[in-house]
């Protein structure tokens, strides 16, 4: 299948005296090898034995990037006969500006393993049948051994494979991810290719935020027990900008924020008995994947509530571990300024027609005396009180009366402010005039930020959908420019992975590596990444999810140029920025192309530059 043409994204290169689509020759291999490039973000379901429909008439990858960026491209190989220990090693970038390390060219080996029927379009379970699905992206392909014959999938745990596909009516007892020595290889190890089947590779480049503008070459090699087998060929543009954080569509000034549940292992750990070190050296790699992945706005998962509680009792250590928690998100350098929380602004899951006498009044106290420790904790850290705090999870019409009632307490604290999880027409309807921030559930339309943002607050979505697709595609468009054309204020979706529940995993005795053992009936796991002992399994989905939301960066970019134009007094300038805004207003973000639109926007960028200077 060729590849579209963008006139104007050529005219634009063709301005800039440089060619970002031709990719040098010189990819090579033995007849018994084919080599063909993909596109990394796709809706296509890429397994061994079915044809790619959109192989890219190239002979080699290249990525077009900004600096800072980090920007995915993938390519299948197929041979002709079996062959084991297959290496793929990446040289360095160079170019007439310097050169890109090969440390900064990243190899994964795609895995396709056996998930419930239902995992390339959707969280929703179905035990009833299992389908091949390309989901992991792995260092050692042997980490999961597939079984054709059974439809499943073992996981190699220490020196054994256990079976990880049973039902959760057999489930024995709960898999304990956090001390598990579940480990992938840290560099990309010898793969094994199957006569006449297909196998993706993906790599990442991520471009030094001190690149210079230009073209970067470079090989990955093919070879097998020293002979070679082949090269790829690798080009690179840098793009002459970085990136900025994201900003909402409808106000260049409010930021866009990225958010995603479930981001803290200090509170589970400790319920396992994992030493101290040990957690916060997984917590830090934790937050450096998020931060890899542009979510810069994950939430506290350390809240007092628990440790004011009489099975805790211990408020002395919980402040100690949400410092903890607090330091490690500030020195990771992600943004905690708002800080988002899951501290609790309500003393008690009741209604007040639910409590006895006195109850209100003394649950009013409690609360007081927990919300002064939180905000002065956070305050001695950060050096900040500008906070949001939440509420009870999705909570119905006598909660939400509740909320209303026991507001009278928060008198005393009027910087912290509020976020709780809703559905359309229900906390806006009823108590909107008490919330700062609705993370409302299903698919965004401009309706409902409008009801919000009338009512002074934000407004960010979840399950729409829930995270455990597998398609990357639907997560680059969704979490990216589909909220963002919404007019939402952020991402915040339900979750990273799913964790044990730190007081009925053992009822539930959940595996988060097993579709059909998640502790809840209905659902899939719901797994952006998978949790090794030591880090984190990155998947398709996850890589579909970095680039939505470098999407919406590439999209405030041009929407800053575009106000410089207009600021300018270059008519011409002007013309051209507003013809941009035109173009993104009205461009259907829900349908596009979006690679399509991502080049559109950097041609639009590129020339306001030029006009610019």
């Amino acid at each position: 299948m060729k590849q579209p043409a963008f006139p104007r994204f050529h005219a634009v290169l063709a301005l800039a005296a440089v060619s970002a689509l031709t990719v040098p020759t010189g990819s090579a291999a033995p007849a018994a090898l084919d080599i063909r490039v993909v596109p990394a973000i796709s809706s296509v379901k890429r397994l061994p034995d079915q044809e790619p429909p959109d192989v890219l008439e190239t002979d080699g990858i290249r990525f077009l990037a900004a600096r800072g960026e980090f920007e995915p491209a993938s390519f299948l190989l197929r041979s002709r006969e079996n062959l084991d220990g297959v290496q793929l090693k990446a040289g360095p970038l160079k170019g007439e500006a310097g050169e890109i390390p090969a440390a900064n060219l990243d190899l994964k080996v795609v895995k396709v393993w056996y998930q419930d029927g239902t995992a390339w379009h959707s969280y929703f379970g179905d035990a009833t049948h299992r389908e091949r699905v390309p989901e992991l992206l792995l260092n050692d392909e042997t980490l999961i051994r597939v079984d054709d014959e059974k439809k499943g999938n073992f996981l190699r745990v220490g020196e054994e494979y256990r079976w990880i596909s049973y039902q959760q009516d057999e489930a024995e007892t709960y898999f304990n991810y956090l001390t598990e020595p579940v480990a992938d290889a840290s560099t990309l190890q010898p793969i094994a290719l199957k006569a006449g089947e297909y196998k993706q590779i993906w790599a990442t480049l991520k471009v030094p935020s001190d690149a210079a503008p230009g073209i970067y070459e470079g090989v990955i090699t093919l070879e097998r027990r020293g002979k070679p087998l082949g090269t790829v060929t690798v080009t690179a543009r840098v793009l002459p900008f970085e990136l900025p954080a994201p900003a909402t569509y409808y106000d260049l000034e409010k930021p866009f924020f990225v958010s995603i549940y479930s981001t803290g292992i200090l509170e589970i750990a400790d319920v396992f008995g994992v030493p101290d070190d040990l957690a916060i050296a997984q917590q830090k790699r934790i937050y450096q994947n998020l931060k890899n992945h542009n979510v810069l706005n994950p939430r506290s998962e350390t809240n007092l509530r628990l440790w004011f509680e009489p099975r805790k009792n211990d408020p002395a250590k919980g402040a100690d571990r949400l410092r903890t928690e607090l330091t490690l998100l500030k020195e990771a350098g992600l943004v905690t300024k708002p800080l988002l929380s899951s501290e609790s602004l309500y003393s008690a899951r009741k209604s007040t027609e639910e409590m006895k006498p006195g109850e209100f009044e003394k649950g009013g106290e409690a609360l007081k005396k927990r919300l002064t420790l939180f905000r002065d904790t956070v305050r001695d850290v950060l050096g900040h009180t500008d906070i949001y705090a939440t509420s009870w999870d999705e909570a119905g019409v006598t909660l939400i009366k509740g909320m209303r009632d026991q507001n009278i307490f928060l008198a005393d604290f009027p910087d912290l402010k509020m976020w709780v999880t809703t559905a359309q027409d229900k906390h806006s309807h009823m108590a909107g005039y008490l919330i700062d921030y609705a993370n409302q559930a299903g698919w965004p339309t401009r309706e409902q930020a409008a009801t919000w943002h009338a009512l002074g607050a934000k407004i960010a979505s979840y399950a729409s959908p829930h995270t455990g697709v597998e398609n990357p595609d639907t997560y680059r468009r969704w979490e990216g420019m589909a909220r963002y054309k919404a007019n939402y204020d952020g991402s915040f979706n339900y979750k990273l992975y799913t964790q044990l529940h730190p007081t009925i995993y053992e009822r539930q005795k959940a595996n988060t590596w097993n579709d059909s053992a998640t502790g809840v009936a209905t659902f899939r796991t719901f797994n952006m990444v998978y949790p090794v002992k030591e880090g984190l399994i990155d998947t398709l989905a996850w890589e579909g999810f970095r680039e939505g939301i470098d999407d919406i960066r590439y999209a405030t970019l041009l929407k800053q140029r575009a106000q410089a134009a207009e600021q300018s007094g270059n008519q011409k300038a002007r013309h051209l920025g507003r013809k941009a805004l035109l173009w993104l207003e009205t461009t259907d973000m829900e349908k596009a192309d979006l690679q399509t639109v991502r080049r559109e926007m950097i041609t639009y960028i590129l020339e306001l530059d030029k006009l610019l200077k």
